[in-house]
């Protein structure tokens, strides 16, 4: 111990510190200190430092009491006030393999403080053991939230976190009490709400349909035969948490794979699920995104019987989620009568009986766009006729095979010429061809004549486009099928 130590720190009681035989002395000592509030006096200087390695002077021999080292370490991190970091330097030292299960620790503080201690590490065990001790601890919720947190910087996106929290889910399922274990979920889902909606990180790749991946792994064969308050609270928070994801990034609310939750939630409380609409503190702002959603897309043309359904089933029957969509489409007259009339009949409006044209039109640049495409669509197969089956014909039938010859040749002149002409009329082919889009009546041709409820299409044929002026038109629609 240096001057600095001994002129600014309680010297007794630093010295008292110091010759703690064992962890557990020391650790009740520094609870008495804090007790009388004379930690400051112990710590000041150089006494932080010199406690801290005390305590890791004691771990270092007993791997066994390393976590508990880490909580001793952090609570005096705690009440270092801006000197924690002090502290914080020395954990990534303290474990030397994998610690215990947290819920080994005595109730108490301890177990919130070995969490933060285990967050401090770098060892690649941190995110598993972060994950699993989350779901094995039964209600120290600050140390819960503590590893769950750490978990979601370590995986670096919401989407990551959920799927990892899904792989993990067994572990609850070993519960054998159903009420047991659904409060335990509840527990454990509510602090993921918690985490969530203090992340701002990345949500990662669909997390919607992640988080509704993860409710269903936790709640499966636990929610027909618990206790239904519990069931509300463990949708709720899942809920809850989609709002936040939604709120983080609005596009999702248009993704009708967003709301997987919704779906995996009445799954699984099946009979039950007006009786949870009744209960539900969330439905209500999640009713809220789906009924904007709904008139954002409606203004935009569009149509999606998924987002429909998901409507339908978070007002409980089609009679409710109709009579909302009426009320919030009651001014959004600048929308599409047709679509307009198609959301606020919930989805059963008469199908449009409008037919696809398929003729190009008559004037002169949709007939070369016509020819363009034609052109180009076969160039492949012309290719191949030239390349695989000419050569094959000189040796069965060379007479032949000056025709298939000629007549490739033929059509690469044509092809030129179309191209040619394209040009001069400032043509071009939209390139979309096995595309997968957002249906647009007003961009796309359905084949087969206009579809309502359909969102996602597949383009079958291009379209052309030409320019005028500097502004690019499309001249001839792409034809879509659905793909959904």
């Amino acid at each position: 111990m240096n001057a600095t130590a001994e002129q600014t720190a309680d010297l007794p009681a630093l010295q008292e510190a110091l010759v703690a035989p064992d962890l557990p002395s020391l650790d009740l000592f520094l609870t008495r200190q804090m007790a009388g509030q004379r930690i400051q006096a112990l710590i000041k200087g150089d006494g932080l430092k010199a406690v801290a390695r005390r305590v890791l002077d004691l771990a270092s021999p007993d791997q066994s009491i390393e976590l508990a080292a880490g909580a001793t370490l952090c609570r005096l991190a705690a009440v270092a006030r801006s000197r924690e970091d002090e502290i914080y330097e020395l954990l990534p030292t303290l474990f030397t393999t994998r610690p215990p299960a947290i819920e080994s620790l005595p109730p108490g503080d301890d177990k919130f403080y070995a969490a933060i201690a285990v967050g401090q590490s770098r060892a690649e065990w941190l995110t598993d053991y972060c994950i699993c001790e989350s779901l094995a601890i039964d209600t120290a919720e600050e140390a819960r939230r503590e590893l769950l947190s750490r978990a979601l910087l370590e995986l670096g996106s919401l989407s990551a976190f959920l799927r990892r929290l899904e792989s993990a889910s067994h572990a609850v399922h070993q519960i054998s009490a159903i009420d047991s274990r659904l409060k335990r979920v509840r527990r454990v889902i509510g602090a993921v709400l918690d985490v969530a909606g203090g992340w701002h990180g990345d949500l990662g790749r669909e997390p919607g349909p992640a988080l509704g991946d993860c409710l269903a792994a936790f709640i499966k064969g636990t929610a027909e035969s618990a206790e239904a308050e519990v069931v509300a609270k463990v949708v709720d928070a899942a809920f809850l948490t989609l709002s936040r994801v939604i709120e983080r990034r609005f596009s999702c609310a248009f993704d009708a794979e967003s709301y997987a939750v919704v779906e995996r939630a009445q799954q699984a409380i099946r009979m039950g699920w007006h009786e949870f609409l009744s209960r539900s503190e969330s439905v209500a702002g999640l009713r809220s995104h789906l009924l904007e959603a709904a008139l954002v897309l409606a203004r935009q043309n569009r149509t999606d019987s998924r987002i429909m359904e998901v409507i339908i089933l978070a007002y409980g029957s089609r009679a409710q989620g109709v009579a909302a969509i009426q009320r919030h489409f009651s001014g959004a007259q600048d929308a599409d009568p047709e679509v307009r009339e198609w959301w606020i009949a919930g989805g059963a409006a008469v199908r449009g009986q409008r037919t696809a044209e398929h003729k190009v039109g008559n004037n002169e640049d949709q007939q070369i766009g016509s020819l363009l495409i034609e052109v180009e669509s076969n160039k492949d197969s012309m290719e191949k006729l030239s390349r695989a089956v000419v050569p094959f014909l000189e040796i069965s039938d060379p007479v032949l095979a000056a025709t298939v010859k000629s007549a490739a040749a033929g059509y690469s002149e044509i092809a030129q010429t179309a191209r040619r002409l394209a040009r001069m009329r400032k043509l071009s082919k939209t390139d979309l061809k096995g595309e997968r889009l957002e249906y647009n009546p007003l961009e796309h041709e359905m084949l087969g004549g206009h579809q309502a409820g359909v969102r996602r299409v597949r383009v079958v044929r291009d379209g052309i486009r030409k320019e005028f002026g500097g502004k690019i038109k499309t001249l001839v629609k792409p034809w879509v099928q659905a793909d959904e």
